[in-house]
């Protein structure tokens, strides 16, 4: 079944004195882009991140957000004294009168630190992918049922540009009999003016001109094997939402080309009615996976 590239999924997981949590949004792209919001601690884990999403996700806009929250109920931060002396000597050979805050000495860069050793950014790092794994299992859930919908509609247009088709193709013959009536009408009135004969190979000359150039037969094969193909889809299990596009937009191209032959009302708005129904798949298949 189809996934849509919209979806939303929410991961939690817990270690000792840690809470990492994690969301995934993500929106229409035609490649793969992923954005994240993490906290520096986690920063180095990108590429790890990046080969967890890439097992489910091929196609779309996605936003990461990791935080990281700690329960321990210990300090996360320590002031780093040796900093602190280093900025404190600096500020007494600049104005050795001059007193130095804590708060000043506080809001230079590195006086405060989180606190960070081996063991707790392993944890962290565990806790994270599978905070990840758990919002990425969200997120293909939310893609499938969205999915869903967008494929029962893209079906119901394909049976209904089905049943354009075959109105066009029952009209074309009566289309041609209304036009070789016409044709003797006028031009029975335009030879008795001029007191002249109409022969038969006249009119099957000028019906068969007109025939060739009406004849659609080859689009609506084209048409029907776009839409087999298009429908059979659905059960690859892979991500098609490409050759989707690219199906719809050879839709497209035989239903232009059926508009501009057409020579009857009926049949000219039969072929917009099917353009507009292609052009309605083709935005569906911009959502698709």
């Amino acid at each position: 079944m189809p996934r849509s590239m919209t979806g939303f999924g929410r991961g939690e997981s817990r270690a000792e004195g840690i809470t990492v949590s994690a969301e995934v949004r993500s929106v229409n792209n035609r490649n793969l882009r992923v954005m994240y919001r993490m906290p520096e601690l986690l920063q180095s884990m990108e590429t790890d991140f990046n080969n967890v999403l890439r097992e489910t996700i091929t196609r779309g806009s996605v936003t990461v957000t990791l935080n990281v929250e700690e329960t321990s109920g210990e300090p996360a931060y320590e002031i780093d004294t040796e900093v602190v002396r280093y900025y404190q000597e600096a500020l007494r050979q600049l104005d050795a009168a001059a007193p130095v805050s804590l708060d000043a000495l506080a809001a230079l860069p590195g006086c405060i630190r989180r606190k960070t050793n081996d063991e707790a950014t392993a944890e962290t790092a565990e806790s994270a992918i599978a905070a990840l794994r758990q919002a990425q299992e969200a997120l293909a859930a939310s893609r499938e049922t969205e999915g869903r919908f967008i494929w029962t509609d893209m079906l119901s247009r394909c049976k209904t540009i089905r049943a354009l088709v075959d109105s066009l193709e029952q009209r074309m013959p009566r289309m041609i009999e209304e036009y070789r009536q016409r044709l003797m009408e006028r031009l029975g009135k335009l030879l008795e003016s001029v007191k002249a004969e109409l022969t038969q190979d006249d009119v099957r000359k000028e019906i068969a001109l007109f025939a060739d150039r009406s004849d659609i037969s080859e689009e609506i094969t084209r048409m029907r094997s776009h839409l087999e193909l298009m429908e059979s889809m659905g059960d690859t299990g892979e991500p098609i939402g490409r050759k989707l596009e690219f199906v719809a937009q050879e839709m497209f191209r035989e239903a232009n080309t059926m508009a501009s032959k057409a020579n009857d009302a009926a049949m000219v708005h039969d072929a917009l009615d099917i353009k507009a129904e292609v052009e309605k798949l083709r935005e569906q298949s911009l959502n698709v996976e």
